[in-house]
């Protein structure tokens, strides 16, 4: 649509419609100009609504497949508290060393951000996991809570970061509009198979001193992922004078009302798994559960089950109709940690906390893919990866303190209440911001 059809357009509606109707209007038909002209210079990704559009495609695959070796090398971290619990931490002394990882994903995410969207969502995928391999080898040679562990975990820290944000930004390129949601919930599948192969793992009965011997084979697997990267095209066109947003323009983005709700929800959920990932496997093992890691056997069969299952459920019912009740399940697995002593109890917790991460990651992933600029994509993804290392390095600490003054049933119970109201002031925020033209992006 040219500029003068949409005045065309806006003054056509004058006599019959109220202001407020007017720059609904105006914005519709920009938007539409937008995306006409976005699958134009970008021919690799589908926006039509087409309910029927191929989802399985080559570079989907090939991304699936890289993005479960990569993952191979996070999900691992879930058994690092046993390690650095051996080495003699405490509880808030391991809550930092697993959050450094985070400040150092932080200090870099404006810059992943940036290359993803200028440099290239390939290239910036190949350095951060070179960034991962070099950090997880390096564990395999920390014996002491000195500076290796740390430089360890930073460059981890940058790499997953990098990862994070740059698989679901570059995958999301591929999928169709009408089917985003579950095309991000059955993407995700492949980052959550890895984690319950810590309970196959711990089986094979290594000896907690030499538990780090596993991290540089596991880092032979992840830099084998970059292999599956070249077989999948370049799917961003570098914006280039009058199309490269400003900074005026990434910050109204970035803070644009209807995408308060989605950071909000964010920093819930993501709250909720810093925590469990590093406390529940410890609790576990101090409450006498020998087998403890099988718990994440449960979490990766739930949110693995629900997606394969029900993976097309928010698409039809709306994504925002499933984030209270995810993130509800997520707070019952807390309550049922708070008190648990024995193995299923703690596998419950572990089977309910993958439910709910099942179904809330994809649909506030989707929900920010949805309300943001596709040119700023990589730009908001970086944000909204951003938000789960602030909470990660404010509240695991934090946490870990709480733990060692008051008891992990204190802890875990604490964090399930001010999830629980925290829920309620997003349903009003989601309420009031609801981006009914937006959310069509």
């Amino acid at each position: 649509m040219s500029l003068a059809g949409i005045a065309a357009h806006v003054v056509s509606e004058r006599e019959t419609t109220a202001p407020d109707d007017h720059l609904r209007s105006l914005h519709g038909a920009l938007y539409c100009t937008h995306e006409r002209a976005s699958m134009v210079s970008n021919p690799n990704v589908t926006t039509a609504p087409n309910p029927k559009a191929p989802l399985f495609t080559r570079p989907f695959i090939l991304l699936v497949l890289a993005h479960f070796m990569q993952a191979l090398g996070w999900s691992s971290m879930l058994l690092l508290p046993i390690y650095i619990k051996h080495l003699g931490s405490t509880e808030a002394q391991l809550g930092t060393i697993m959050a450094i990882a985070s400040v150092g994903g932080l200090l870099f995410r404006p810059l992943v951000g940036w290359s993803l969207d200028y440099v290239g969502r390939r290239p910036t995928l190949i350095a951060g996991t070179i960034l991962l391999t070099v950090g997880i080898f390096m564990i395999g040679w920390v014996d002491s809570l000195g500076f290796e562990i740390y430089a360890a975990r930073v460059l981890i820290g940058i790499g997953a970061g990098t990862l994070f944000t740059g698989y679901f930004t570059y995958v999301a390129d591929f999928i169709p509009e009408s089917r985003r949601t579950e095309g991000l919930a059955l993407f995700g599948v492949s980052g959550l198979l890895p984690v319950g192969f810590n309970a196959f793992v711990y089986r094979l009965d290594i000896p907690v001193e030499r538990m780090n011997d596993i991290y540089p084979v596991v880092s032979v697997l992840v830099i084998a992922s970059i292999l599956l990267l070249f077989g999948v095209p370049e799917s961003r066109t570098k914006p280039t004078g009058a199309d490269s947003p400003k900074l005026a323009d990434v910050r109204s983005s970035l803070t644009h009302s209807t995408l308060l709700p989605t950071w909000f929800a964010t920093m819930i959920f993501s709250t909720l798994v810093a925590v469990l990932m590093t406390y529940v496997t410890v609790t576990a093992k101090q409450r006498g559960v020998e087998s403890a890691p099988d718990l994440w056997a449960y979490y990766a069969t739930g949110a693995v089950g629900v997606r394969l299952l029900g993976g097309r459920l928010p698409d039809r019912i709306g994504p925002s109709n499933i984030v209270v009740p995810a993130l509800s399940t997520y707070v019952l697995a807390f309550i049922i940690a708070a008190g648990a002593h024995t193995y299923s109890h703690f596998c419950l917790a572990g089977l309910l906390a993958g439910l709910g991460h099942g179904y809330c990651f994809p649909v506030l992933t989707s929900q920010v893919v949805s309300r943001i600029d596709v040119q700023l994509r990589g730009i908001g993804l970086a944000t909204f990866t951003a938000i789960w290392e602030l909470t990660s390095v404010g509240m695991t600490p934090l946490y870990g303190f709480i733990s060692d003054w008051y008891g992990q049933a204190v802890m875990f119970s604490l964090a399930a209440v001010i999830a629980t109201s925290c829920c309620t002031a997003w349903v009003w925020l989601e309420h009031k911001f609801s981006p009914t033209p937006i959310a069509r992006n």
